[in-house]
């Protein structure tokens, strides 16, 4: 065979493959384990989903819960690409993924469907995060969603994403009837989470002893999960917010080096937003500066915790203020401009002109 008809035979070879990569069964990926659930889906409520697997013809119940995402058999193509540009941070990316797929995706396949909308209304929140201008599409999309699809697998995630959305903006009325019920799933992590996210409105219509009343009871509790166990260290953490607003810094400091000290490499967030509030105590407490600077440090230089975007942002915008107080007026410069390059629309960034 000439050259040319190789390359030919190989180019042709090479588009075949890529558009018969096409999923030929379900598989459901789960936070608890490694290893997906393959076969075929064929029931999904908003407590579970059933997978009955060819061979053997077993079936298998899968909390919902426990469900990091699904590959759907026949999905399209920018399904996948989208969700990997998702877990990436690369938000307008996966937005523009999840349409295509949308748009590619037969009328009558109404499980995909419903799972690409309920992707594209969660990363409308993540981008609100940073922008929350966003917030109130995001908001919208979410409540939709819930309208949509309230016995689908995604059900009790997209409350809880809806309450923190709302909680972001101050909408405490939305945010609370959303915690409300999700305390009503049948899962010890997410009725820890409603709880906490209950705690979480009270502070912010500033009932400090009905939060922590709160946050002291999710936090006693005993965990039998790693979910469990993040539940847990986030009640801590709302715990230290509380006593810093009573002004017991040491109680609270105390509280957060535990949390940090007990975190895993799967709450980010929790250890991100620790380091945070250790940074704020420092603050509060004066003379402090350098230990505060070293806090929000973490937030800034680990990537894991920098990819919180609010989170991050906020770190940002601390390190701006201290930086002269340690004399360092020209990282108090870099930290201003990176705050203004990679969150342009950031609450935190509005800030800067009347930092001064």
């Amino acid at each position: 065979m000439c050259r040319h008809h190789l390359f030919a035979a190989c180019g042709l070879l090479f588009v075949l493959s890529t558009t018969s990569s096409a999923q030929t069964i379900d598989s459901v990926y789960r936070k608890s384990t490694a290893k997906p659930v393959a076969g075929e889906i064929t029931e999904v409520t908003k407590t579970d989903v059933t997978v009955t697997q060819k061979v053997g013809n077993k079936t298998e119940k899968i909390p919902a819960n426990d469900i990091l995402y699904i590959e759907w058999k026949g999905e399209p193509p920018a399904l996948g690409l989208a969700r990997s540009n998702e877990r990436n941070g690369n938000y307008s990316q996966a937005v523009t993924g999840y349409q295509e797929a949308l748009a590619a995706l037969e009328a009558s396949n109404t499980r995909v469907k419903a799972d690409i909308t309920f992707s594209l209304a969660r990363t409308a929140s993540k981008l609100a995060q940073s922008d929350p201008d966003q917030a109130a599409s995001a908001i919208t999309q979410l409540k939709e969603f819930i309208a949509a699809n309230r016995d689908f697998y995604r059900f009790f995630d997209a409350q809880m994403i809806l309450a923190s959305t709302a909680l972001q903006v101050n909408d405490a009325g939305t945010a609370e009837e959303a915690y409300t019920v999700l305390e009503q799933a049948p899962w010890t992590d997410y009725q820890m989470a409603g709880k906490i996210g209950n705690a979480e409105t009270l502070l912010a219509r500033n009932d400090i002893n009905g939060a922590k009343a709160i946050f002291d009871q999710v936090a006693a509790m005993s965990t039998k999960s790693a979910a469990e166990k993040s539940r847990q260290l986030q009640a801590k953490l709302g715990q230290a917010e509380c006593l810093q607003r009573q002004n017991k810094q040491d109680e609270a400091t105390t509280i957060l080096n535990k949390v940090i000290e007990e975190t895993t490499a799967d709450d980010s967030r929790i250890n991100a937003e620790a380091y945070l509030r250790l940074g704020d105590g420092y603050v509060s407490q004066g003379q402090k500066n350098k230990e505060a600077v070293l806090a929000y440090l973490h937030v800034d230089v680990i990537p894991a915790f920098a990819a919180h975007s609010d989170l991050h942002a906020e770190a940002l915008f601390r390190l701006f203020k201290l930086w002269p107080a340690l004399n360092q007026p020209s990282r108090s410069a870099d930290a201003a401009a990176k705050l203004e390059s990679d969150y342009p629309n950031s609450p935190w960034t509005k800030q800067l002109s009347g930092a001064n």
